[in-house]
């Protein structure tokens, strides 16, 4: 963002942002490199594309493989101008003023779709409209509207104007239930654990692992909620608990996607076999997490058979033995909490990926007491 000339300062854990308004950016001086981060280069391809510059983003080789036809395709049909190569980073923006209002109608069921055109539809001049079958998660709504910027929100359709003013204000970011949900798992698996963490994000399209590890018969209470600045936080009560398998499908998919690593783990300790059906989307994450999963729950003793869309997991004993991460960061952080109650020592590779999301995981580890090491 400072590379397009927005105004920050870090200090700690208080980020600084001085806002110059909705078209206030400028041309990078250089290509933007979003990293390992799929969330980055989707959201800010809908704000680059409707700038009065042209830009090009790119990212580290996990996400050059990762599918952007998802944003391109739609913001192209509204008059954006974006080229790449078979739909994949690095993307060259050449950036228009002139697009034409958005009527999207969910071809996949993400939010990171749905945000990136609602960032380029803040620009549109005119009434852009979104239509979901399936509902997706709605923190870039709830920022927007706390914001002061006025959506119209219905039962899976929302609309709004363009060229409305935003309004600064300070915000307070809730701890995020997908880094919650190592914790979570680890705490339910080991034997006389009791956990609790505090003001964690508990937004209604986010707390899907919650519901279904609650069907497993896990012991999990959240208590003190209150809404700050317009989510939903509160404090999430863990227990060790004795699972028992699931079969997990259809809407609540969406709201657990990025959890499903480490519900596999907890499905692996589980009483029976689990079936977890309608992931595809698990395929083009950071790795295909589905064959992933299933290479690294193989390799430490346990029974798992997958498809294109879906996979079984018998639960049984963690032996321990060597992962590949396929340097995948959730995977990673998953095989580590398996890694708790396994039998013998379990190796994961690759694992300095880690830091893309949780930099203090294995430090936070550690204070629990867990013996670790890095290598």
């Amino acid at each position: 963002m400072r590379e397009l000339g927005a105004d920050i300062t870090v200090n700690d854990n208080q980020v600084h942002i001085k806002g110059k308004g909705l078209f206030s950016l400028k041309q990078p001086k250089k290509i933007i490199d979003a990293g390992n981060s799929g969330t980055l280069i989707r959201l800010l391809t809908g704000v680059l594309a409707v700038q009065d510059f042209d830009s090009t983003i790119t990212g580290d080789d996990s996400l050059k493989k990762r599918p952007m036809g998802r944003i391109i395709k739609p913001l192209i049909s509204c008059g954006a101008k974006i080229e790449a190569n078979e739909h994949k980073a690095p993307l060259s923006i050449h950036g228009t003023t002139s697009l034409t209002p958005i009527e999207y109608y969910q071809d996949v069921a993400s939010a990171q779709v749905k945000s990136c055109l609602i960032l380029s539809a803040l620009h549109i001049s005119g009434q852009s409209t979104f239509h979901e079958e399936i509902e997706t998660r709605d923190h870039t709504e709830n920022l927007l509207e706390h914001l002061s910027y006025k959506i119209n929100r219905e039962n899976k359709f929302l609309s709004l104007k363009g060229k409305q003013k935003l309004i600064a204000k300070d915000i307070f970011i809730g701890s995020d239930i997908s880094s919650a949900a190592f914790f979570i798992v680890a705490c339910l698996i080991v034997d006389g654990s009791c956990i609790e963490m505090r003001n964690v994000n508990i937004n209604k399209f986010r707390t899907g692992i919650v519901t279904v590890l609650k069907g497993m018969g896990a012991d999990i209470e959240i208590t003190d909620i209150k809404k700050v600045s317009n989510e939903l936080i509160g404090n999430i009560k863990v227990r060790h608990s004795k699972l028992k398998c699931a079969e997990i499908k259809g809407e609540i998919i969406p709201s657990l996607i990025d959890e499903l690593p480490i519900l596999f783990i907890a499905c692996a300790t589980a009483s029976g076999t689990s079936k977890i059906s309608g992931i595809e989307e698990l395929r083009y994450k950071e790795s295909d997490r589905i064959m992933a999963m299933e290479n690294g729950l193989r390799a430490i003793g346990i029974n798992v058979h997958s498809s294109k869309d879906s996979i079984e997991i018998t639960g049984g004993k963690i032996t321990g033995g060597k992962v590949d991460s396929y340097d995948d960061h959730r995977i990673a952080m998953s095989f580590a909490v398996a890694g708790l109650i396994s039998q013998y020592s379990l190796t994961i590779m690759d694992t300095q990926n880690i830091s893309t999301s949780f930099p203090t995981f294995v430090t936070i580890l550690r204070e629990l007491g867990v013996e670790i090491f890095e290598v």
